[in-house]
């Protein structure tokens, strides 16, 4: 079964992100080609080898040490699976699903102690057993601006029902104002849901 859904088929979240592994740290999926249509990792015991498709087809074999700061053991360290799905510019696309948005801060939080970057791209609904994406945001879409204080205020839980963050504290992280931080937010989910609606009528 995928791990998409949960045993009994309840909802799930997708969160997609692009990280771009420590620049001192040899990850074979990357340093075996900057371009990557497809990525097959089998990390075990100390040693990971991967299977890299490059854009014309060409599959390449990479081999690496295996760490505590390796990415599939940051996603290991919190039972997530790993899903690469390309490489563009030595940066990885990876997928996760995810119980819910304090999951998505706990998995941002974990990347971020092992890589140089990570970057929340896009969040989805799953729900049921054939892992149906319900609603999607893609937040591609938003000014890099937008997407850095919904990104901040998804992580550090904002969002949340039992949050324990203020938006003055999210602004001064920012070093805007806490008015323009509020714009910022209102704008983006704005725009998020606009594009859930418009993609639900096409």
């Amino acid at each position: 079964m995928s791990d998409a859904a949960g045993t009994d088929g309840d909802r799930r979240l997708r969160v997609d992100l692009d990280v771009d592994p420590t620049g001192d740290r040899a990850c074979p999926i990357v340093t075996e080609a900057d371009e990557a249509a497809a990525v097959a990792v089998n990390a075990v015991g100390d040693e990971c080898v991967v299977d890299v498709t490059t854009p014309d087809g060409e599959v390449r074999r990479g081999t690496g040490e295996v760490d505590a700061d390796c990415l599939c053991h940051a996603f290991g360290r919190l039972g997530y699976v790993p899903h690469f799905r390309r490489v563009e510019d030595g940066t990885i696309l990876v997928t996760a699903y995810v119980d819910d948005r304090g999951d998505v801060r706990r998995l941002v939080e974990e990347l971020r102690g092992v890589v140089d970057r990570v970057r929340l791209v896009r969040l989805a609904v799953v729900e049921g057993p054939d892992a149906t994406e319900q609603v999607t945001f893609d937040l591609s879409a938003l000014t890099p601006k937008q997407r850095r204080g919904l990104e901040l205020a998804v992580v550090r839980g904002y969002f949340d029902d039992d949050r324990d963050v203020r938006l003055s504290e999210l602004a001064e992280e920012l070093e805007i104002s806490k008015s323009a931080l509020s714009q910022r937010l209102r704008t983006a989910q704005a725009k998020l849901v606009t594009d859930v609606f418009d993609g639900a009528e096409g």
